[in-house]
């Protein structure tokens, strides 16, 4: 089942903190980020493509954002859900929020049950809305985006459901095999997950919500790490992301929680204890890692003889170390990526490096340029030679002018 996690019952834990909180390294594949400068403050197999289930609804839900933040689409407007997708709703394994009619449920409602109930149905009409009803397009569009973020991602479905699900509904994707599914890496989910907080900050007041009504039903999250449930710690300061779960994926979560003023980011794939497990890694990066403050100014660069200056993405940022390193050695470096004009207001041109963290040093941070700078004006190729002439005539019109 794509949708119901089986937290282990406390009558059976040998202790109380022991169902809360198990072994961290025992996953396929983890992966712990700062959610605004991309900072890596953990990786475990970070970058193995695995299956990742309903954790690839947070694509599907991005490029919804985005096509409501252009105008493609809006929060009110009503989503015509085809027969399959309705009886795939009622499915028992399958459907998580009965989709009754077609084009009785607006975006909005539809984003909701995706998000929080990890409704499949709704989650691919969505994707069908973006397109106008064309689903290998969506795809398409989430493999593209994928690509454009430099991620390591593909994606058969817009919902997480394997191709063994799929074509029982009329939706596997053409040229794709029966077993096919989404292959993504935790570290480019997560990727995802920081795209989709940033396009829409706001995602935290459905995605906290461990239980929602909506058309007369409840909205069951299955994430058992928000309050109340079982694994819920007030310490975390959790405020979402995304469960999934397929047999071959197994259990599969991305976080969003804070420390120390900045929203982090993580991911667990392929746990069999993955509340507990995502638990013991918060404890662990609370014992070995900290933070400091850090402040970075503009910096002017000279590109094909103009000055260009470059704003930092954040004027005053926190830099993550591991504990043991010297926080007074931590510097910023900024490397910059073009050396070619024009370039225009906003557009990045640096990539910053935090160093001496005992942590990676790469983040995804950049810095972006202050105003628009044109391209140098080409000289003309036949200004030196008009001007020799000029001269040439000039002198001898003022001999001629001297002997007469």
């Amino acid at each position: 089942m794509l949708l119901v996690f089986a937290p282990a019952s406390p009558s059976f834990a040998k202790s109380k903190k022991d169902t809360r909180m198990s072994d961290y390294t025992k996953v396929k594949s983890a992966y712990v980020m700062d959610a605004k400068s991309g900072q890596t403050l953990y990786e475990n197999h970070a970058d193995r493509q695995l299956p990742i289930a309903s954790l690839s609804k947070m694509m599907t839900l991005y490029l919804t954002t985005q096509a409501i933040k252009h105008h493609q689409l809006n929060w009110n407007d009503k989503v015509p859900v085809d027969n399959q997708l309705i009886k795939m709703s009622k499915s028992y394994a399958l459907g998580s929020f009965k989709i009754k009619h077609s084009n009785q449920y607006t975006v909005k409602e539809l984003y909701q049950a995706a998000l929080i109930a990890s409704s499949n149905s709704a989650a691919i009409a969505l994707g069908k809305a973006v397109t106008g009803g064309n689903n290998t397009k969506f795809i398409s569009m989430m493999n593209h985006q994928a690509k454009a973020w430099g991620i390591d991602a593909n994606f058969v479905s817009s919902s997480g459901l394997d191709n063994t699900d799929l074509k029982h509904y009329g939706y596997q994707l053409s040229g794709t095999s029966d077993k096919a599914q989404n292959m993504v890496s935790a570290k480019a989910i997560s990727i995802v997950a920081q795209h989709l907080i940033k396009a829409y900050p706001q995602i935290n007041q459905w995605s906290n919500k461990a239980t929602y009504k909506l058309d007369g039903q409840t909205l069951v999250n299955a994430n058992s790490m928000l309050k109340p449930g079982y694994y819920y710690r007030a310490s975390n300061h959790l405020t979402g992301l995304k469960t999934g779960y397929t047999e071959t994926a197994g259990l599969c979560l991305t976080i969003t929680y804070w420390r120390n003023g900045r929203e982090l980011i993580a991911t667990i794939i392929g746990s069999q204890s993955t509340f507990s497990a995502m638990n013991g890694l918060i404890t662990h990066l609370d014992k070995t890692v900290r933070s400091k403050p850090v402040t970075e100014a503009s910096k002017t660069y000279d590109i094909q003889g103009r000055k260009v200056t470059v704003n930092p993405a954040e004027k005053q940022t926190r830099v993550w170390y591991r504990i043991g390193q010297d926080p007074n050695k931590i510097n910023v470096t900024s490397k910059l990526m073009t050396t070619k004009l024009p370039v225009k207001k906003g557009q990045p041109l640096t990539t910053t490096n935090f160093n001496h963290t005992g942590l990676p040093s790469v983040t995804n941070q950049n810095g972006t340029a202050a105003e628009t700078v044109a391209k140098p004006v080409a000289k003309q190729g036949n200004a030196t030679g008009t001007n020799w002439f000029s001269r040439l005539f000039a002198g001898i019109g003022k001999a001629f002018s001297q002997i007469f």
